[in-house]
């Protein structure tokens, strides 16, 4: 496993996160499936490892944070993939919906090669090259690269 901060594996143990623990993801590779969405590798693999906890962690400036890597709960029936196709144009690979993070403010997607990104109306994130890296830049607040 890549390397996670401390700090990030403590948020992610206190939302009920076991990294021994691999998740069935029969229901939401057939969500995805019948979203459009071709579902590869690194997808399943953060999502099994990562997917169905709301992670809820403290602001410095006090305010509370949260992600959550559930395409169901981030997406729901409301949007299309087609909704997303022009990140997909932009980042020149498929994009694979896996959450939201920023109480809901950003939609998380995992590309084909495992980058992770968000996006916010026209603005989109990479907040890292794999799903640790990602992870880091959400639970150390770091900012995220903005996408061109």
């Amino acid at each position: 496993m890549k390397k996670l901060s401390d700090e990030t594996r403590k948020v992610l143990l206190q939302a009920g996160w076991n990294p021994a623990e691999k998740l069935e993801l029969t229901e939401t590779i057939n969500f995805l499936k019948e979203m459009g969405y071709e579902v590869y590798e690194p997808i399943i693999e953060a999502l099994s490892q990562f997917g169905r906890f709301e992670y809820k962690y403290k602001h410095p400036d006090g305010s509370w944070e949260t992600f959550l890597f559930s395409p169901e709960e981030a997406v729901g029936d409301y949007y299309e993939k087609k909704d997303f196709e022009e990140f997909e144009i932009r980042v020149k690979e498929p994009l694979v919906v896996v959450g939201e993070a920023y109480r809901g403010n950003i939609i998380l997607f995992i590309s084909k090669s495992g980058k992770v990104f968000g996006e916010n109306g026209s603005s989109l994130f990479k907040l890292g090259d794999d799903i640790y890296e990602a992870l880091n830049t959400l639970c150390l607040f770091r900012k995220p690269e903005k996408f061109n």
